[in-house]
């Protein structure tokens, strides 16, 4: 069956002399994996749009066993992203985390259009990286259906506090005044450890404002670098858990980011 999708190309493999494999997140099939016959070539018409993070229309030859890509037609290709170590570092993360989180046959366009607002943010040099790393954290817990409920105390309804205590796995906050308890509060709760992060207010409420933000203001990060720091260690221990997995590419993001 002849298809055509609109994608965004996360990973792309070597394959023999002058071919690629490619993970591609479509808007109408989800995650695919499509073989790209001679798209290493420099003459080949697949070239461009076989490189890895391009964006555009592809025509595949979809099967039970192989999907073959016919045609590419890359529209954009986030060139910025090359000129950048530390950029193109992150948006090896970004990518991963987005080819793990949508499946196959399972269409995910929230998701697509996130890691490509991120990807364009990098690529043009709109924010600091690891600015476009909390927001895409932040936003990537909503996608999952994860994010924490940040409009107060769950206990007391507080939302004026100095700070506060985040129960990770709950997504669950604590006042000052509402210390969570350190034991399980029923058998349900046995055997789970509970991971416990402290956010001041100005935290709390700089990723409230990122969790409900429109796209185009979803990266207004408060000035205070302190503030953006301790809430990307948040959003990045947030979202690791909840995936419960970790990612080379996220360690070594990190080291380029300290040169």
């Amino acid at each position: 069956m002849i298809v055509s999708v609109e994608g965004l190309v996360v990973n792309a493999v070597n394959m023999g002399v002058s071919d690629k494999m490619l993970t591609i997140i479509t808007r109408q099939y989800g995650r695919m994996a499509v073989y790209a016959r001679g798209g290493r070539q420099i003459s080949s018409k697949l070239m461009t749009g076989s490189l890895k993070f391009a964006y555009g229309d592809y025509v595949i030859n979809k099967t039970e066993k192989t999907n073959i890509l016919q045609e590419a037609n890359a529209k954009l290709t986030f060139f910025g992203l090359h000129k950048d170590l530390c950029a193109s570092a992150l948006a090896d993360y970004i990518a991963e985390v987005v080819s793990d989180v949508v499946m196959d046959e399972e269409p995910d366009e929230p998701t697509l259009d996130l890691a490509l607002n991120c990807l364009y943010v990098l690529s043009e040099g709109k924010r600091a990286p690891e600015d476009v790393k909390t927001v895409f954290e932040l936003r990537m817990t909503e996608r999952l259906g994860v994010y924490p409920d940040l409009s107060g105390c769950c206990k007391c309804g507080r939302s004026d506090k100095p700070w506060y205590y985040l129960d990770i796995m709950n997504g669950e906050l604590r006042c000052s005044d509402c210390k969570p308890d350190a034991a399980p509060q029923n058998e349900a709760d046995e055997g789970t450890a509970k991971i416990i992060v402290i956010m001041t207010g100005a935290e709390v409420y700089a990723a409230r404002r990122v969790l409900s933000a429109e796209k185009s203001k979803m990266f207004s990060l408060p000035t205070d670098k302190n503030v953006r720091e301790r809430l990307g260690a948040v959003s990045e221990k947030y979202l690791l858990n909840h995936l419960e997995k970790n990612y080379k590419t996220l360690d070594f993001y990190k080291e380029i980011s300290k040169l």
